[in-house]
Protein backbone atom coordinates (compact mmCIF):
# COMPACT_ATOMS: atom_id res chain seq x y z
CA UNK A 1 0.00 0.00 0.00
CA UNK A 2 1.60 3.65 -0.99
CA UNK A 3 2.49 5.88 1.92
CA UNK A 4 0.24 8.96 2.06
CA UNK A 5 2.11 12.03 1.85
CA UNK A 6 2.01 14.82 4.03
CA UNK A 7 0.38 18.25 2.75
CA UNK A 8 2.28 21.47 2.11
CA UNK A 9 0.26 24.53 1.56
CA UNK A 10 1.64 28.00 -0.29
CA UNK A 11 0.11 31.25 0.26
CA UNK A 12 -1.37 32.04 -3.37
CA UNK A 13 1.21 33.58 -6.07
CA UNK A 14 -0.92 33.55 -9.14
CA UNK A 15 0.49 31.74 -11.57
CA UNK A 16 3.23 31.20 -10.20
CA UNK A 17 1.69 28.67 -8.22
CA UNK A 18 2.64 26.13 -10.70
CA UNK A 19 6.31 26.45 -10.01
CA UNK A 20 6.35 26.63 -6.66
CA UNK A 21 4.29 23.52 -6.52
CA UNK A 22 7.18 21.78 -8.72
CA UNK A 23 9.85 23.14 -5.99
CA UNK A 24 8.82 20.76 -3.70
CA UNK A 25 8.64 17.22 -4.98
CA UNK A 26 12.11 16.92 -3.71
CA UNK A 27 10.92 17.00 0.04
CA UNK A 28 8.80 14.10 -0.17
CA UNK A 29 5.60 16.04 0.23
CA UNK A 30 2.33 17.38 -1.79
CA UNK A 31 1.76 20.42 -2.88
CA UNK A 32 -1.52 22.29 -1.50
CA UNK A 33 -1.70 25.47 -3.34
CA UNK A 34 -4.31 28.05 -5.56
CA UNK A 35 -3.90 30.27 -8.21
CA UNK A 36 -5.89 33.00 -6.72
CA UNK A 37 -7.80 33.85 -2.91
CA UNK A 38 -11.65 32.78 -3.46
CA UNK A 39 -14.06 34.83 -1.94
CA UNK A 40 -14.98 32.06 1.12
CA UNK A 41 -10.95 32.08 1.43
CA UNK A 42 -10.84 36.05 2.04
CA UNK A 43 -13.79 35.39 4.11
CA UNK A 44 -12.45 33.21 6.22
CA UNK A 45 -9.43 35.32 7.18
CA UNK A 46 -11.08 38.97 7.51
CA UNK A 47 -13.09 36.76 10.34
CA UNK A 48 -9.78 35.46 11.89
CA UNK A 49 -7.13 38.53 11.73
CA UNK A 50 -7.22 42.20 13.39
CA UNK A 51 -9.18 44.80 11.63
CA UNK A 52 -6.03 46.56 11.57
CA UNK A 53 -4.18 43.69 9.18
CA UNK A 54 -3.39 44.37 5.78
CA UNK A 55 -5.33 42.66 2.96
CA UNK A 56 -2.31 40.45 2.11
CA UNK A 57 -2.18 39.23 5.72
CA UNK A 58 -6.14 38.41 5.50
CA UNK A 59 -5.72 36.29 2.31
CA UNK A 60 -2.75 34.47 3.66
CA UNK A 61 -4.31 33.74 6.71
CA UNK A 62 -7.65 32.56 5.25
CA UNK A 63 -5.65 30.18 2.85
CA UNK A 64 -3.46 28.20 5.57
CA UNK A 65 -7.03 28.22 7.25
CA UNK A 66 -8.44 26.33 4.23
CA UNK A 67 -5.86 24.32 4.22
CA UNK A 68 -5.51 23.20 7.87
CA UNK A 69 -9.29 22.37 7.41
CA UNK A 70 -8.69 19.93 4.79
CA UNK A 71 -6.10 18.42 6.73
CA UNK A 72 -3.18 19.92 5.58
CA UNK A 73 0.18 19.63 7.72
CA UNK A 74 2.68 22.12 6.95
CA UNK A 75 2.36 25.69 5.60
CA UNK A 76 5.04 28.10 4.05
CA UNK A 77 5.45 31.68 3.15
CA UNK A 78 7.76 34.47 2.44
CA UNK A 79 9.76 36.41 5.37
CA UNK A 80 11.04 40.06 5.19
CA UNK A 81 13.08 41.75 7.13
CA UNK A 82 13.87 45.40 7.90
CA UNK A 83 10.53 47.41 8.35
CA UNK A 84 7.73 45.64 6.67
CA UNK A 85 5.07 44.49 8.93
CA UNK A 86 5.64 41.03 6.98
CA UNK A 87 8.51 39.98 8.89
CA UNK A 88 5.92 39.16 11.54
CA UNK A 89 3.21 37.65 9.93
CA UNK A 90 4.68 33.97 9.89
CA UNK A 91 4.63 33.69 14.14
CA UNK A 92 0.77 35.60 14.02
CA UNK A 93 -0.68 33.15 11.46
CA UNK A 94 0.60 30.55 13.48
CA UNK A 95 -0.70 31.70 16.63
CA UNK A 96 -4.36 32.12 15.08
CA UNK A 97 -4.06 28.69 13.74
CA UNK A 98 -2.97 27.16 17.32
CA UNK A 99 -5.89 29.10 18.74
CA UNK A 100 -8.56 27.90 16.83
CA UNK A 101 -7.48 24.26 17.48
CA UNK A 102 -5.13 23.37 13.98
CA UNK A 103 -1.87 21.50 13.75
CA UNK A 104 -0.87 23.59 10.51
CA UNK A 105 2.59 24.11 10.80
CA UNK A 106 3.92 27.44 8.73
CA UNK A 107 7.64 27.75 8.10
CA UNK A 108 9.65 30.74 7.14
CA UNK A 109 11.05 31.36 3.89
CA UNK A 110 13.38 34.23 5.78
CA UNK A 111 17.02 34.72 6.26
CA UNK A 112 18.11 32.11 8.27
CA UNK A 113 21.18 30.83 8.06
CA UNK A 114 22.49 28.56 4.54
CA UNK A 115 19.67 26.52 4.68
CA UNK A 116 15.80 27.47 5.55
CA UNK A 117 13.95 25.65 7.89
CA UNK A 118 11.76 24.14 5.25
CA UNK A 119 14.87 22.78 3.85
CA UNK A 120 16.36 21.64 7.26
CA UNK A 121 13.11 19.89 8.25
CA UNK A 122 12.72 17.67 4.92
CA UNK A 123 16.58 17.34 4.43
CA UNK A 124 16.38 16.22 0.87
CA UNK A 125 19.26 14.58 -0.51
CA UNK A 126 21.62 17.21 -2.72
CA UNK A 127 20.64 15.77 -6.02
CA UNK A 128 16.80 15.82 -5.79
CA UNK A 129 17.13 18.61 -4.25
CA UNK A 130 18.76 20.81 -6.98
CA UNK A 131 16.88 18.75 -10.08
CA UNK A 132 14.00 19.76 -8.57
CA UNK A 133 15.38 23.80 -7.94
CA UNK A 134 16.36 23.82 -11.58
CA UNK A 135 13.23 22.72 -12.84
CA UNK A 136 11.13 25.15 -10.65
CA UNK A 137 12.96 27.77 -12.09
CA UNK A 138 12.48 26.66 -15.49
CA UNK A 139 8.34 26.52 -14.30
CA UNK A 140 9.13 30.31 -13.28
CA UNK A 141 10.38 31.84 -16.40
CA UNK A 142 7.97 30.19 -18.69
CA UNK A 143 5.32 31.61 -16.37
CA UNK A 144 7.00 35.11 -16.89
CA UNK A 145 7.28 34.49 -20.65
CA UNK A 146 3.60 33.49 -21.39
CA UNK A 147 2.49 36.27 -19.29
CA UNK A 148 4.34 38.60 -21.61
CA UNK A 149 3.34 37.35 -24.32
CA UNK A 150 -0.72 37.71 -22.97
CA UNK A 151 0.20 41.41 -21.87
CA UNK A 152 1.27 41.89 -25.59
CA UNK A 153 -1.36 40.12 -27.34
CA UNK A 154 -4.49 40.87 -25.28
CA UNK A 155 -4.51 44.57 -25.86
CA UNK A 156 -4.43 43.86 -29.43
CA UNK A 157 -6.87 41.29 -29.75
CA UNK A 158 -10.05 41.01 -32.79
CA UNK A 159 -11.66 38.51 -30.38
CA UNK A 160 -12.25 39.26 -26.46
CA UNK A 161 -10.94 36.03 -24.33
CA UNK A 162 -8.90 34.59 -27.22
CA UNK A 163 -5.44 35.76 -24.98
CA UNK A 164 -6.97 34.79 -21.92
CA UNK A 165 -8.23 31.14 -23.39
CA UNK A 166 -4.78 30.58 -25.29
CA UNK A 167 -3.18 32.08 -21.49
CA UNK A 168 -4.74 28.97 -19.67
CA UNK A 169 -3.67 26.50 -22.51
CA UNK A 170 -0.20 27.45 -21.77
CA UNK A 171 0.25 27.08 -18.06
CA UNK A 172 -1.95 23.54 -17.94
CA UNK A 173 0.74 22.41 -20.22
CA UNK A 174 2.97 23.85 -18.32
CA UNK A 175 2.19 22.78 -15.18
CA UNK A 176 1.75 19.18 -16.45
CA UNK A 177 5.36 19.38 -17.53
CA UNK A 178 7.06 16.54 -15.97
CA UNK A 179 10.92 17.13 -17.02
CA UNK A 180 13.23 20.28 -18.41
CA UNK A 181 12.75 19.23 -22.05
CA UNK A 182 8.70 18.82 -21.66
CA UNK A 183 9.37 22.07 -19.71
CA UNK A 184 11.12 23.68 -23.03
CA UNK A 185 8.89 22.23 -25.01
CA UNK A 186 5.82 24.55 -24.04
CA UNK A 187 8.28 27.67 -23.95
CA UNK A 188 9.06 27.01 -26.92
CA UNK A 189 5.39 26.96 -28.62
CA UNK A 190 4.57 29.78 -26.51
CA UNK A 191 5.07 32.34 -29.25
CA UNK A 192 3.74 30.51 -32.10
CA UNK A 193 0.44 29.74 -30.26
CA UNK A 194 -0.13 33.81 -29.08
CA UNK A 195 0.81 34.41 -32.98
CA UNK A 196 -2.22 32.68 -33.89
CA UNK A 197 -4.77 34.77 -31.73
CA UNK A 198 -6.46 37.26 -34.64
CA UNK A 199 -5.06 41.20 -33.56
CA UNK A 200 -5.61 44.43 -34.85
CA UNK A 201 -2.93 45.23 -37.35
CA UNK A 202 -2.48 48.74 -36.99
CA UNK A 203 -3.44 48.93 -33.11
CA UNK A 204 -0.93 51.51 -30.97
CA UNK A 205 -2.28 50.72 -27.09
CA UNK A 206 -1.31 52.24 -24.45
CA UNK A 207 1.35 51.06 -22.52
CA UNK A 208 0.82 50.70 -18.69
CA UNK A 209 2.97 49.86 -15.93
CA UNK A 210 1.69 47.98 -12.89
CA UNK A 211 3.70 48.62 -9.71
CA UNK A 212 3.17 48.57 -5.89
CA UNK A 213 2.77 45.34 -3.02
CA UNK A 214 4.06 41.82 -4.95
CA UNK A 215 0.47 39.71 -3.24
CA UNK A 216 -2.21 42.30 -4.71
CA UNK A 217 0.21 42.76 -8.39
CA UNK A 218 0.34 38.87 -8.68
CA UNK A 219 -3.43 37.66 -7.18
CA UNK A 220 -5.62 38.58 -9.85
CA UNK A 221 -8.98 37.96 -7.07
CA UNK A 222 -7.04 40.78 -4.73
CA UNK A 223 -6.43 43.03 -7.61
CA UNK A 224 -10.00 42.53 -8.97
CA UNK A 225 -8.24 40.93 -12.39
CA UNK A 226 -6.16 44.57 -13.36
CA UNK A 227 -4.37 42.72 -16.03
CA UNK A 228 -6.86 41.31 -17.91
CA UNK A 229 -9.66 44.57 -17.12
CA UNK A 230 -6.77 47.17 -18.77
CA UNK A 231 -5.90 44.53 -21.74
CA UNK A 232 -9.97 44.80 -22.20
CA UNK A 233 -9.75 48.23 -22.38
CA UNK A 234 -6.98 48.75 -25.29
CA UNK A 235 -4.08 49.25 -22.44
CA UNK A 236 -0.56 46.72 -22.91
CA UNK A 237 -0.11 46.24 -19.53
CA UNK A 238 4.08 45.30 -17.76
CA UNK A 239 3.77 44.12 -13.96
CA UNK A 240 6.83 44.48 -12.62
CA UNK A 241 6.50 41.60 -9.94
CA UNK A 242 8.21 39.30 -12.25
CA UNK A 243 9.43 36.25 -9.75
CA UNK A 244 12.12 35.30 -12.23
CA UNK A 245 13.62 38.38 -11.78
CA UNK A 246 13.16 39.01 -8.33
CA UNK A 247 15.53 35.33 -7.57
CA UNK A 248 18.51 37.12 -9.21
CA UNK A 249 17.74 39.46 -6.16
CA UNK A 250 17.29 37.25 -3.25
CA UNK A 251 20.26 35.00 -4.65
CA UNK A 252 22.57 37.74 -5.49
CA UNK A 253 22.25 36.60 -9.16
CA UNK A 254 22.88 39.27 -11.98
CA UNK A 255 23.33 42.46 -9.79
CA UNK A 256 24.30 44.79 -13.13
CA UNK A 257 20.79 43.66 -14.53
CA UNK A 258 17.99 46.03 -15.11
CA UNK A 259 15.95 44.59 -12.48
CA UNK A 260 18.77 44.51 -9.85
CA UNK A 261 19.04 46.21 -6.67
CA UNK A 262 21.79 47.85 -7.19
CA UNK A 263 20.06 49.39 -10.41
CA UNK A 264 16.78 49.85 -8.55
CA UNK A 265 18.38 52.08 -5.86
CA UNK A 266 20.69 53.88 -8.17
CA UNK A 267 17.19 54.58 -10.31
CA UNK A 268 14.98 55.76 -7.18
CA UNK A 269 18.37 58.07 -5.25
CA UNK A 270 17.17 61.29 -6.50
CA UNK A 271 13.70 60.95 -4.79
CA UNK A 272 14.24 57.53 -2.37
CA UNK A 273 17.17 58.19 0.77
CA UNK A 274 16.46 55.38 2.60
CA UNK A 275 14.77 51.99 2.35
CA UNK A 276 11.24 51.50 3.89
CA UNK A 277 10.89 48.37 3.29
CA UNK A 278 8.43 45.94 1.41
CA UNK A 279 8.84 46.25 -2.68
CA UNK A 280 8.53 50.39 -1.83
CA UNK A 281 12.21 50.66 -3.31
CA UNK A 282 10.77 49.12 -6.59
CA UNK A 283 7.44 51.30 -7.10
CA UNK A 284 9.85 54.39 -6.99
CA UNK A 285 12.58 52.59 -9.58
CA UNK A 286 10.03 51.44 -11.56
CA UNK A 287 8.10 54.83 -11.96
CA UNK A 288 11.03 56.48 -12.84
CA UNK A 289 12.08 53.70 -15.21
CA UNK A 290 8.14 54.04 -17.11
CA UNK A 291 8.61 57.82 -17.06
CA UNK A 292 11.71 58.01 -19.58
CA UNK A 293 10.40 54.46 -21.50
CA UNK A 294 7.06 56.40 -22.71
CA UNK A 295 4.68 54.70 -20.70
CA UNK A 296 1.51 56.30 -20.79
CA UNK A 297 0.97 55.95 -17.23
CA UNK A 298 1.49 53.60 -14.16
CA UNK A 299 -1.01 52.07 -12.06
CA UNK A 300 0.11 51.70 -7.85
CA UNK A 301 -1.81 49.23 -6.38
CA UNK A 302 -1.37 48.38 -2.60
CA UNK A 303 -3.57 47.01 -0.05
CA UNK A 304 -5.14 49.93 2.21
CA UNK A 305 -2.61 50.58 5.27
CA UNK A 306 0.27 49.27 3.65
CA UNK A 307 3.34 50.88 5.15
CA UNK A 308 6.28 50.64 2.72
CA UNK A 309 3.43 51.56 -0.57
CA UNK A 310 1.80 54.27 1.20
CA UNK A 311 4.88 55.84 2.63
CA UNK A 312 6.33 56.39 -1.26
CA UNK A 313 3.40 57.54 -2.72
CA UNK A 314 4.24 61.17 -1.94
CA UNK A 315 6.94 60.65 -3.78
CA UNK A 316 4.98 58.73 -6.82
CA UNK A 317 3.29 62.16 -7.24
CA UNK A 318 6.28 63.82 -7.19
CA UNK A 319 7.51 62.10 -10.10
CA UNK A 320 4.32 62.66 -11.77
CA UNK A 321 4.63 65.94 -11.43
CA UNK A 322 8.27 66.19 -12.73
CA UNK A 323 8.16 63.49 -15.48
CA UNK A 324 4.80 64.04 -16.58
CA UNK A 325 3.89 60.94 -15.71
CA UNK A 326 0.27 60.15 -15.15
CA UNK A 327 -0.23 57.73 -11.61
CA UNK A 328 -3.65 56.03 -10.56
CA UNK A 329 -3.50 55.21 -7.13
CA UNK A 330 -5.22 52.06 -6.31
CA UNK A 331 -5.85 50.82 -2.96
CA UNK A 332 -7.59 47.59 -1.91
CA UNK A 333 -9.25 45.95 0.98
CA UNK A 334 -11.88 43.14 1.24
CA UNK A 335 -14.79 45.98 0.71
CA UNK A 336 -13.31 47.18 -2.24
CA UNK A 337 -16.01 47.46 -5.04
CA UNK A 338 -15.00 45.58 -8.37
CA UNK A 339 -17.52 47.77 -10.17
CA UNK A 340 -15.84 50.53 -8.54
CA UNK A 341 -12.61 49.40 -9.43
CA UNK A 342 -13.73 49.70 -12.99
CA UNK A 343 -15.40 52.82 -12.95
CA UNK A 344 -11.89 53.84 -12.19
CA UNK A 345 -9.47 52.16 -14.43
CA UNK A 346 -11.70 53.23 -17.30
CA UNK A 347 -11.73 56.97 -16.36
CA UNK A 348 -7.88 56.45 -15.94
CA UNK A 349 -7.39 55.08 -19.89
CA UNK A 350 -9.77 57.74 -21.43
CA UNK A 351 -7.47 60.67 -19.36
CA UNK A 352 -4.88 58.82 -21.07
CA UNK A 353 -6.23 58.20 -24.66
CA UNK A 354 -7.59 62.43 -24.33
CA UNK A 355 -3.29 62.89 -23.28
CA UNK A 356 -2.60 61.38 -26.37
CA UNK A 357 -5.14 63.19 -28.81
CA UNK A 358 -4.60 66.20 -28.02
CA UNK A 359 -0.78 65.93 -27.42
CA UNK A 360 2.69 65.77 -29.22
CA UNK A 361 2.21 62.37 -31.63
CA UNK A 362 5.59 61.93 -31.17
CA UNK A 363 4.55 59.20 -28.85
CA UNK A 364 4.02 57.04 -31.97
CA UNK A 365 8.02 56.84 -32.23
CA UNK A 366 8.53 55.74 -28.95
CA UNK A 367 11.14 52.70 -27.58
CA UNK A 368 9.56 51.17 -25.02
CA UNK A 369 12.08 48.91 -23.37
CA UNK A 370 11.86 47.20 -19.87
Amino acid sequence: MKKKLKRLAFEPWGNYAIALAASVQCLNVEPWTRTATTPEVLELGVAASPDSACLSFKACTGHFLEAAREGVEYGVMVNSVGTCRLRYYRMLQQQLLEERGFKLFIFGLGYDGIKPPLIRHFDPRPGPFLKCCVRARAKVLAVDAIEKYAWHTRARELHRGDTTRVLNECLGDLERADSLLDIRRVKESIPVRFKKIAVKKDAIPLKIGLLGEATVLRNRFLNHNIEEILGGLGAEVFNFFLLGEEMKNIFGIGMWGRHSRWTLKRLAAPYLKSLVGGHALDSVANAIRCARGGYDGVVHVCPTGCMPEISVRPILRKISTDMDLPVLECSFDEHTSHLGVITRLEAFVDILNARRTRGNQTWKNRVISV
